[in-house]
């Protein structure tokens, strides 16, 4: 089932015992569980059921003992658990076999960012309630999420205007979510989202600095590259929004290069990869500065680095940092 499926879903027969909600997409699970919660639990009654855990935390005992707790106020006690797939083999067992006999009064949800490894747990929810996918929006598709979202603001978005957008906020949905929100207040009774709306609204600063961070890692100048990239995080940007949006436009120049390996026209490329033909000159020029390995070593870079800021205690910014030296350097391995 798709997240878009799960809400139809809701609308037609009761919440099922047990859900597992695989993938990366963060605020798109988080609508969902507010829209389950909704369904669920009376706004007077969320102090004794709603609750969300994190498996890191949380023993799977712990959590089923909540489950089995008659709900107050409320037709089912409904109980989240984050990162169910940091659980251990004996955790596992136990939340397996709950789920031979799921509390009927219980509606527990699960989230994992894949479903690398938890087949048997995907099977043994599909027996008593869903499995709800939330892959993680890009390229193309982020594109015309955004013109979705617009929609449900009474707004319509043009095609240039939500991938300017991306380029000055990045791929963080949450982040253009917020951005959305504001636009469609900006423009008002306008029922339409432009081009220019989104330069009059959004700061080019950050989609400047990424582009100055990347033209400096392909001109080898790693001193101007940390200049830019501690300007980002001296004005508040979030490390993982930073690598998102580096990733994102490592991505775009290698599909241009290859693009151009191909023949391909500017408007032939602009259709493959959903960006106006007017940007696919400047990625063109920039990737000038790049062969193919090094962007296939920038994209294996990020890609660590994106494990390691999730799974370890070290700083991001000194990660981004590592990242923008290698890069310079010709150091990508770990």
């Amino acid at each position: 089932m798709t997240y878009k499926q799960f809400r139809g879903h809701l609308d037609k027969q009761d919440p099922a015992p047990v859900y597992l909600f695989l993938g990366g997409a963060d605020l798109l699970v988080d609508e969902a569980w507010k829209t389950l919660l909704d369904k669920t639990v009376p706004p007077g009654a969320r102090r004794f059921s709603g609750e969300r855990l994190s498996a890191e935390e949380h023993e799977a005992e712990d959590v089923l003992n909540r489950l089995r707790i008659l709900p107050m106020f409320a037709s089912r006690r409904l109980v989240m658990v984050q990162k169910v797939e940091s659980w251990k083999k004996e955790q596992r067992q136990a939340l397996l076999a709950y789920l031979e006999q799921p509390s009927p009064k219980g509606c527990l949800v699960l989230t994992a960012a894949s479903r690398k490894g938890l087949e048997k747990l995907e099977e043994a929810v599909k027996r008593h309630g869903q499995v709800v996918t939330f892959p993680v929006v890009s390229g193309k598709e982020i594109q015309r999420w955004l013109q979705e979202r617009a929609a449900g603001y009474g707004k319509k978005m043009s095609l240039p205007a939500a991938h300017h957008l991306v380029e000055r906020v990045g791929e963080d949905l949450g982040s253009l979510e917020s951005e959305l929100n504001k636009l469609s207040l900006y423009v008002g009774d306008r029922s339409r989202i432009e081009v220019q709306d989104v330069e009059e609204t959004v700061s080019a600063q950050r989609s400047l600095n990424v582009f100055e961070m990347v033209r400096c890692v392909g001109s080898k100048e790693p001193g101007k590259a940390l200049h830019a990239l501690r300007q980002l995080i001296l004005a508040g940007e979030v490390p993982l929004v930073i690598l998102a949006l580096l990733a994102r436009q490592i991505r775009i120049m290698w599909q241009v290069k290859e693009g151009m390996e191909r023949r391909l026209s500017t408007a032939q490329m602009a259709r493959e990869m959903g960006i106006p033909p007017y940007a696919v000159g400047g990625y063109a020029k920039q990737a000038e500065a790049f062969t193919e390995d090094d962007l296939h070593a920038a994209h294996g870079a990020m890609r660590r680095a994106d494990v390691r800021m999730k799974s370890t205690g070290t700083s991001p910014a000194l990660i981004l940092e590592e990242v923008i030296v290698g890069l310079c350097l010709d150091k990508t391995s770990p």
